[in-house]
């Protein structure tokens, strides 16, 4: 039988059996409705790992195991304390970063200075401002701009400038109050605040152009736990040490049921997983699957994994990553910096009639940066193209189960299961592992390792 026809028969049965079965719909319920909070060291975290090692025996995947790492986990106590002191009074709801620190008894007073949306040149017109105080900033990262500038760095440029306090207001409507870790996998140095963008800018306009100042008590802690990343195969037929890695994490923020950010991802990653598992015996390499744990407190599962494999890294043709599968636009692959990935992927396109996106920007905030910084050809899964929205519900109460559309996961899914045997049996392969050298210029291109060695998270092969 030819290849075309092959696969052609293949593409029909997972096609079929992706897009009359809600088998995807029922895992992200369950991770959402059932399980809800899965904060990197909670219990729900553990629970979550837990189904899913369950779910990966009962596809019938190989190997399955669950893979432990420790880690500082950080968990919130009583609500903040926000008031605004002068010049006029006011309380106002907010809630503490993940690694924001405990104040002081009897909590702090610190005038406020607005940053807005927190570029490193507002940071630096308004250095001398800062010192000693509160910074005020949006969670925007505005389309004029040449690059993403990540809530990390914004916390990472105010320390650096010595505030006193981290105050990060969502730029979205909706009294949505946004979390996201201020460092990671480490101790803040200043408390760190998320508010809703109706009471930033309510906390501004009481201030009448004069400096606010805010009264501030946080209650929160942090402690040692153990993260685990779930992992299994598909072992390939001819060359099994050679091997397509995809993965995405389940671990969530806990102020939501981090349907979206990344319940989504997982629920993908499952799928693809069980629509691939019929036709085990066509792969010729393996592909490895993985559930990653403490994604959103520094890339932990990552890291974890990366180390744990080192003597297969070579041996690793490709790393797929889905974080969020997005929604409306679309489905593709950004290959973070190996351009040669652009006419294989649009050969492949043509071969399964299908319109795939393609981008190959380098980013840093997801569990692909690992594989990237050993030189590891990676790529990310979801909407291509037009212009970012940010994080729309992400890292808010309101990334929910309804939210997330029954069609995007089914496209997902059947374009990743698709993608997945083609990358394992493909007889020739473009991409190329990278030198640290080559991954350093290609980072410092895109200002990404000045960045990572602001924060603080710079691997230390890149170093």
């Amino acid at each position: 039988m030819r290849r075309e026809d092959l696969y052609r028969d293949v593409d029909k049965q997972i096609l079929g059996d992706a897009m009359v079965s809600d088998e995807a719909v029922a895992t992200l319920r369950h991770l959402c409705d059932t399980i809800g909070n899965r904060m990197a060291g909670s219990t729900g975290e553990r629970r979550a790992g837990d189904y899913i090692r369950e779910h990966f025996t009962r596809i019938g995947l190989d190997n399955v195991q669950v893979e432990a790492f420790p880690f500082l986990a950080w968990e919130r106590k009583r609500k903040p304390v926000l008031r605004l002191t002068r010049p006029a009074r006011a309380s106002f709801a907010s809630i503490a970063l993940p690694y924001s620190p405990k104040t002081p008894k009897g909590g702090i007073d610190v005038e406020v200075v607005d940053v807005g949306d927190g570029l490193p040149e507002d940071f630096h017109r308004l250095r001398r401002q800062i010192r000693g105080r509160a910074v005020l900033t949006t969670s925007e990262s505005p389309g004029y701009y040449h690059r993403w500038v990540h809530r990390a760095e914004k916390f990472a440029l105010a320390v650096k400038h010595g505030a006193k306090a981290f105050l990060f207001v969502n730029h979205y409507d909706g009294l949505l109050a946004p979390t996201g870790s201020a460092r990671f996998n480490k101790k803040a140095e200043v408390p760190a605040l998320g508010l809703a963008k109706e009471d930033g800018a309510r906390l501004l306009r009481l201030a009448a152009g004069q400096a606010p100042q805010v009264h501030i008590e946080t209650f929160d802690r942090a402690f040692k736990a153990q993260g685990r990343n779930v992992c299994a195969r598909l072992t390939g037929t001819e060359k099994p040490d050679e091997m397509i890695v995809v993965g995405g994490h389940y671990d969530g923020h806990d102020i939501s049921q981090a349907a979206e950010d990344n319940g989504t991802g997982v629920a993908t990653v499952i799928e693809a997983a069980r629509l691939l598992a019929p036709h085990r015996h066509l792969l010729k390499r393996t592909v490895s699957f993985v559930a990653f744990s403490a994604e959103e407190v520094g890339l932990l599962g990552g890291q974890a994994y990366v180390e744990r494999h080192k003597a297969e890294l070579d041996g690793i043709r490709l790393m797929v990553n889905v974080d969020s599968i997005g929604d409306g636009r679309v489905k593709g692959y950004n290959f973070h910096g190996w351009h040669e990935a652009k006419a294989p992927l649009q050969a492949l396109g043509a071969e399964m009639h299908e319109t795939i996106g393609y981008a190959s920007r380098p980013g840093a905030y997801s569990d692909h940066f690992p594989f990237l910084a050993e030189g590891v050809p990676n790529c990310s899964l979801g909407t291509v193209g037009g212009a970012s929205g940010g994080r729309g519900y992400g890292h808010t109460a309101a990334d929910t189960f309804d939210k997330v559309s029954r069609i995007d996961l089914r496209q997902a899914a059947a374009l990743l299961a698709r993608s997945l045997l083609r990358f394992a049996n493909a007889p020739a392969w473009a991409l190329p592992h990278k030198t640290p050298q080559q991954i350093n210029d290609m980072l410092d291109r895109f200002e990404i390792r000045d960045v990572l060695r602001r924060e603080g998270t710079l691997p230390s092969r890149l170093k």
